[in-house]
């Protein structure tokens, strides 16, 4: 049986936009620090390009933060967990623990595991924006100096990629729908499973209840519940 696929929008230009020059300029601002530590290298110049790079992530930080604030897929509502979300994070914890042989779950928009991360991920950057450019003050917060607050994010940051592009391999890999392609075009696809009503001699009447097909294949996600 051919199984029908709904191509959707769910990333705005704008969002897949901050996203790869956030995602490329944090990748450089961690190797150019890496660089400069390196006895064989000119710090002086690995310096300057990091600071000029960490100019243009401040202003896509900024930009990302400004459409938390707009409607789509990019508000700060669509990063916390919603009651009809619950399975599928369960699902996907299932996923994890059991190494990929179970079944991926379908969401949305965002991971329903990972989204309130972001939000975390989110202050990280801003916070490391923050004391990159205070790097060379003699302030300090809570005790701790601005240069080591900008190491410790950094830290932080450069684990979470690792971790975000192996999560990301694996989701497109083991899933089915295109979430890697889906950050150049902004659109995803979603296989639609087919359904058939089956009586139920239970229930008075006859009422019929809806039963999938293939129950293996997670359902597509309601669009109206992910929001």
């Amino acid at each position: 049986m051919t199984q029908p696929i709904r191509y959707v929008q769910i990333w705005s230009g704008w969002l897949r936009a901050t996203h790869w020059l956030i995602a490329c300029g944090v990748v450089f601002e961690l190797l150019s620090a890496w660089a400069r530590a390196q006895e064989s290298t000119d710090p002086a110049f690995w310096h300057d390009w990091h600071s000029m790079i960490g100019q243009l992530v401040a202003l896509a930080v900024l930009l990302r933060s400004v459409l938390l604030f707009l409607p789509g897929s990019s508000h700060w509502r669509s990063l916390l967990p919603k009651r009809g979300q619950w399975t599928a994070i369960r699902q996907t914890l299932l996923f994890y623990l059991s190494l990929a042989r179970v079944p991926l779950p379908a969401w949305y928009a965002h991971n329903p595991l990972w989204a309130p991360l972001y939000l975390l991920v989110l202050l990280a950057l801003l916070g490391s924006v923050a004391s990159g450019f205070a790097h060379d003050l003699p302030w300090q917060l809570a005790g701790i100096r601005p240069a080591a607050l900008h190491a410790v994010l950094g830290n932080g940051l450069a684990g979470f990629c690792v971790v975000h592009v192996l999560a990301a391999a694996l989701h497109d890999w083991k899933g089915d729908g295109a979430l890697i392609s889906a950050l150049f075009s902004g659109k995803r696809y979603f296989h639609i499973q087919p359904v058939q009503f089956l009586q139920n001699p239970m229930e008075p009447g006859g009422q019929s209840v809806e039963v999938p097909l293939n129950p293996t294949r997670p359902r597509t996600p309601d669009p109206a519940q992910q929001r």
